[in-house]
């Protein structure tokens, strides 16, 4: 859960004064940096219950449609069973990446330059 004297993410992104001419993937990834950073301990460490529930409230358009395939499923049971366990920021971004690429929206994107 966000620290309740938190500033909003996009005040934040705004505020970062070399995105003022970044790339869209630049401030996609400095987003991301900030969610998890919202959500770490002091040790920059975010507990793997969180890390669900972000699966959940903040990537929910990739996790759509996911409950049934295998390799989410143990994603997800990985999270459930060690929920006391701690994620760093690399393994956070590990796991965003692994449900980005086994997602249904990924694959629509991919398909929208085809057709346009």
């Amino acid at each position: 859960m966000p620290k309740s004297n938190a500033i909003p993410i996009s005040k934040q992104l705004a505020s970062i004064k070399a995105l003022g001419k970044g790339s869209e993937l630049e401030k996609a990834i400095t987003t991301a940096v900030l969610v998890y950073n919202a959500q770490a301990d002091n040790d920059g460490k975010i507990s793997k219950a969180e890390v669900k529930n972000l699966l959940h409230t903040q990537f929910q358009n990739f996790t759509q449609g996911q409950e049934t395939k295998p390799k989410y499923k143990e994603l997800i049971k990985d999270l459930e069973e060690d929920s006391n366990g701690q994620m760093d920021f690399e393994d956070f971004m590990i796991l965003l990446l692994s449900v980005t690429l086994m997602s249904d929206l990924y694959n629509e994107i991919r398909q929208t330059k085809h057709t346009k």
